[in-house]
């Protein structure tokens, strides 16, 4: 028996190339999944997986009466793949498999970086950053990656002193060019021998609502502390002196003016746009009532649409951005206060009086008649990194496997094995079925299962409450079914085989109470997040991407997992802070798989 390595190769000369999807260049995903398909010819003898990556131009589409910024997932292109497949020549044979493929990303985008990183997937791979110039500051709310309006990739900076022009994304939407790289065994580090196997791809791409996003400082229910604040309105028709409170009753708004608190002094540091739908709401007040506007005369509630935004002097000799706004019928029908509270001036130095301004162009079916966004893939190319070896170390590889000898390598994968648990379960014993011989970790992702609508997952409308202080107000989750959520999780503790580890439970109260940290929790998962080549070099986002580990093997090392049971019992004990979500435990297996060509077979050992 011979094995193959690395270290055997010479390498004489390498190459980029370009492998066009089998069924066509370009793609439109909307509301479904749709699959692209890549076949790596056996010319390309030899690659190197970890320098080669997706190539493409996207851009995000929206239907015309939806008016509001739209931007991709902070986490990059990446998680636009809901499962990745890869075949040998023959498509028989899968030699790796993972399905939920974004949450691996996600991981990546979440626990594996820094600043630098950070930066390096906005320009590859178009996910947003941190910008402490529309970012917002001023209560100490946490870093958004999603209110970016200076060097955001999705949309057209505004540069014009005065805007009156109807936002359409189709119009203003940037086209992005993407370069992905794929997070899998075979694209890894090594040197994959293609010409023993081939290669065969097949990527489902996730629909569209799972992946665009409204920005974090227009929508309700995601860091409010940075949304734009009232600083005054026109509550009486034609009135120079530009005042609150605006209490429910015959004041009639054709203006308001933005307090330039978080900087927001100018067009381009604005965060909403011409036609977007808009309304009010109490700045600190998590559960706040949103204001019941009207038209002048009464009637059904409606929202307040912008017809212009521009910079005015307001009466008080400070020039503040100011939105001109409507009932939606037209320009000058001016806008009414019905309750429940009344909108008063701004305070300095706190929330407590502030009246937020909030996006409703996703939220409300009479102002936006249909949220089926989509995006558009251009020129999709799977760029392959060619690595040309010596005739001879060619030659003498082929008669090895030709010989009756064996060529083997082992190369790092994962298997997802799910579960699923509804919100009412207190006590779950979660089997993992998982049969790997070498395996290194296992992580579990616990993802909230419940089925949003467009218009929610759009704006993070009664999705998972992550945090809900005064840092953010209430910050809920922007990706549900991708992230972990704690849900009021007290402990867990893995079974293998009959023996309980780690040797006492890991507690997680204080992490899933959204008041601290749960230092032992973190502890495991680090141990589990290296040894699945996930490098922990983050921890930032550890209660808004809840994750589960355990590390198999001491040092990177592996442990043997076949015919062994496996589970993990989770307790949701805390009476004072019970589960609210079912949720669907993705539980990635980690491990290293072994490939095997004998005779021009493939074996495939997990």
């Amino acid at each position: 028996m011979s094995y193959w390595s690395v270290s055997d190769s010479v390498k004489i000369g390498e190459e980029k190339v370009a492998i066009r999807a089998e069924n066509g260049l370009n793609f439109t995903i909307g509301q479904s999944s749709r699959k692209i398909q890549f076949e790596i010819p056996d010319s390309v003898a030899f690659f190197s997986g970890k320098d080669s990556y997706l190539e493409f131009d996207v851009k995000i589409n929206a239907p015309d009466d939806l008016h509001t910024r739209l931007q991709w997932d902070q986490g990059g292109m990446g998680m636009m793949i809901l499962n990745l497949r890869l075949y040998d020549r023959s498509r028989g044979k899968i030699l790796e498999e993972i399905n939920d493929y974004n949450q691996i990303v996600a991981l990546h985008s979440d626990y594996n970086t820094d600043d630098s990183l950070r930066n390096t997937r906005s320009i590859k791979e178009g996910g947003t950053i941190y910008s402490p110039i529309t970012g917002g500051a001023v209560y100490g709310n946490t870093k958004s990656q999603m209110a970016d309006l200076n060097t955001n990739p999705w949309f057209k900076k505004s540069v014009s002193a005065t805007n009156s022009t109807l936002y359409r994304t189709n119009l203003v939407g940037n086209s992005f060019h993407a370069c992905v790289p794929i997070h899998s065994g075979i694209f890894s580090g090594k040197v994959y021998p293609n010409m023993l196997t081939g290669c065969y791809i097949e990527i489902d791409c996730i629909r569209a609502p799972m992946v665009i996003r409204q920005l974090d400082s227009v929508v309700q229910n995601r860091r409010r502390s940075i949304n734009p604040v009232i600083w005054g309105a026109d509550v009486v028709a034609g009135s120079v002196n530009k005042e609150l409170p605006w209490a429910p009753g015959a004041d009639d708004v054709t203006e308001i003016y933005l307090d330039a608190y978080g900087g927001i002094d100018s067009v381009a540091k604005c965060p909403f746009v011409v036609g977007e739908v808009i309304n009010f709401v109490p700045q600190s007040a998590p559960a706040g009532a949103v204001i019941n506007l009207t038209t002048a005369g009464g009637g059904a509630i409606v929202g307040a649409t912008i017809e212009q935004i521009d910079v005015a002097d307001p009466g008080d000799g400070v020039n503040r951005v100011r939105l001109t706004i409507n009932d939606g019928t037209g320009a000058g029908n001016p806008v009414r206060n019905a309750g429940p509270a009344t909108i008063t001036a701004v305070t300095d130095g706190t929330m407590a009086t502030n009246f937020a301004v909030i996006s409703m162009s996703a939220q409300s079916p009479a102002n936006a008649t249909d949220t089926n966004v989509s995006y558009t893939l251009e020129n999709v190319n799977l760029v392959v990194h060619e690595i040309k070896m010596s005739p001879e170390y060619v030659k003498t590889m082929v008669s090895k496997a030709r010989s009756g000898g064996s060529i083997e390598f082992d190369i790092h994968s994962v298997t997802n094995h799910k579960s699923a648990i509804t919100s009412s379960e207190r006590q779950a014993a979660v089997q993992i079925h998982a049969n790997n011989h070498k395996a290194k970790s296992i992580i579990v992702v616990p993802a909230d299962s419940t089925i949003y609508s467009n218009s929610q997952l759009l704006s993070s409308v009664n999705t998972y409450i992550e945090t809900q202080d005064q840092q953010d107000v209430e910050l809920r989750s922007a990706r549900p079914g991708v992230s972990g959520i704690a849900d009021g999780l007290s402990q867990y503790q893995f079974q293998i085989d009959g023996k309980l580890v780690p040797a006492r439970p890991v507690d997680c109260r204080k992490t899933s109470s959204r008041a601290s940290i749960s230092p032992f929790h973190l502890y495991e998962l680090e141990k589990a997040l290296s040894n699945a080549e996930i490098p922990p070099k983050s921890f930032r986002e550890f209660q808004r991407n809840f994750v589960i580990g355990r590390a198999m093997g001491v040092n990177k090392g592996v442990h043997d997992l076949r015919n062994k049971n496996i589970t993990l019992n989770l307790e949701y004990s805390d009476v004072a802070n019970p589960p609210d979500k079912p949720k669907l435990l993705s539980c990635f297996v980690s491990h290293l798989r072994r490939i095997i060509i004998r005779d021009g077979n493939v074996e495939v050992v997990h």
